[in-house]
């Protein structure tokens, strides 16, 4: 005869040992790095969070800092405000002006019809604000709309590629070519809409 209770314990684990691991992961990760937190900013900009090492999005630790950075101002005490390089690079340009300030390039050409071109821009945002949600170093720098060409700047190559072959899927019948560069300079990808 079948017990009644299916999903039994094996052989030595504990109950109490059960519950444990349960609780331990209705905590977020970064309530454990106590040690660490300390060191951790805030971009005044967008929310990100600098943390082991590298930008996070972690809306709850940003709500924890920005709680802490105005009982600080409460108490008179105010850092020096901190900004991602991102939106360093989107506000001020690149530190270095030698360098270009992007890194990847779509250009969008031949849209011709205003509702098709506002459903294409529309999916290139889209694809952005996700791209940004997973990892806030990815983001649009700027959309320049020059009648039928539209030149989008992304702070990553691989961002911009991506796009591309978004826009490339969502909307058939265009070309889409990518061009990749040589030693440390952007990734431009080419997408022509259909004519007719």
């Amino acid at each position: 005869m079948p017990s009644k209770n299916t999903f039994a314990a094996g052989r030595g684990v504990k109950k109490k040992t059960t519950k444990a691991f349960v609780n331990r992961q209705e905590t977020e990760w970064w309530q454990k790095e106590t040690r660490k937190l300390s060191s951790a900013q805030l971009c005044e900009r967008c929310g990100a969070v600098w943390f082991d090492g590298h930008w996070h999005t972690a809306p709850k630790m940003a709500a924890a800092l920005k709680a802490a950075k105005k009982l600080s101002r409460a108490k008179g005490k105010s850092g020096k405000p901190v900004l991602c390089y991102e939106c360093h690079l989107a506000a001020n340009g690149p530190a270095d002006s030698s360098k270009i300030g992007f890194e990847g390039e779509l250009t969008l050409d031949g849209l011709t019809d205003p509702s098709e071109k506002a459903k294409i821009l529309a999916t290139c945002r889209n694809f952005g604000a996700r791209a940004n949600k997973r990892d806030p170093e990815d983001r649009i720098i700027s959309i320049d709309d020059r009648g039928e060409r539209v030149v989008i700047t992304t702070t990553e190559n691989q961002m911009a590629v991506g796009m591309g072959k978004a826009v490339d899927a969502a909307f058939k019948g265009g070309k889409l070519r990518i061009v990749w560069s040589k030693d440390d300079m952007p990734a431009r990808a080419f997408w022509v809409h259909k004519r007719g």
